[in-house]
């Protein structure tokens, strides 16, 4: 019987002990907020990120990249991403001819900043007037750090803002993290790049201090 207490005792220390660590963790928790802060600002004037890539025969290879170094002495920004040459063939025609030049396709892909549309559109026409057979798609919108910088700043001041809210206060709470979110939109990025916008966001956490706490 006295073993039988023993046991009781040990077992209502645990859960004493547990419940003690719970109650600690949940309080600690509750010592917390976080909240996300997020900026849009229309910029008409902002820059394009594009990519502009040639999908065609052999025979216009060399003339396709010679257009493109000279491009390159224009925007600087230009960067080969992927230079590829393959056969192009239907599987069942292999045994009937030879592999001939002829058969090869080519595959040149560029990733460029141009700071507005002018300059996009001069590409376009430049590609066209070459009759080359090209793809430009629109993967984004640019500005300078400088500018993102201060999109940053004003997600910072909402975040503030809704931060004073729910403490009670500017004194009261103490940030402790900041997180960037600029890649997580809140609605797709063909919005952004074709409405000509910029947001930033950022995810912020905060300790409350402990007069608030108590």
């Amino acid at each position: 019987m006295r073993k039988l207490n023993v046991w009781v005792l040990v077992a209502l220390l645990g859960l004493g002990t547990l419940s003690a660590c719970e109650t600690r963790s949940s309080t600690e928790e509750e010592n917390y907020l976080q909240v996300i802060g997020e900026y849009e600002q229309s910029m008409p004037d902002a820059g394009y990120r594009l990519n502009l890539s040639y999908n065609g025969p052999m025979n216009m290879r060399a003339r396709f990249t010679r257009w493109a170094d000279s491009l390159q002495q224009v925007v600087p920004s230009m960067v080969l991403t992927s230079d590829n040459t393959y056969l192009n063939y239907m599987p069942e025609q292999m045994g009937q001819e030879k592999i001939k030049p002829s058969m090869f396709q080519t595959s040149v892909s560029y990733n460029i900043v141009v700071p507005d549309s002018a300059t996009y559109g001069r590409i376009i026409q430049s590609a066209l007037d070459h009759k080359f057979p090209f793809n430009v798609n629109v993967s984004g919108t640019f500005v300078e750090p400088e500018r993102k910088q201060e999109l940053m700043q004003k997600a910072m001041e909402n975040a503030r803002v809704k931060l004073n809210f729910l403490s009670g206060g500017a004194g009261s709470y103490e940030i402790v993290g900041v997180e960037e979110l600029d890649n997580i939109q809140p609605m797709g990025p063909e919005y952004y790049e074709f409405n000509r916008k910029m947001v930033s966001r950022v995810k912020v956490k905060a300790r409350l201090t402990a007069a608030t706490a108590d």
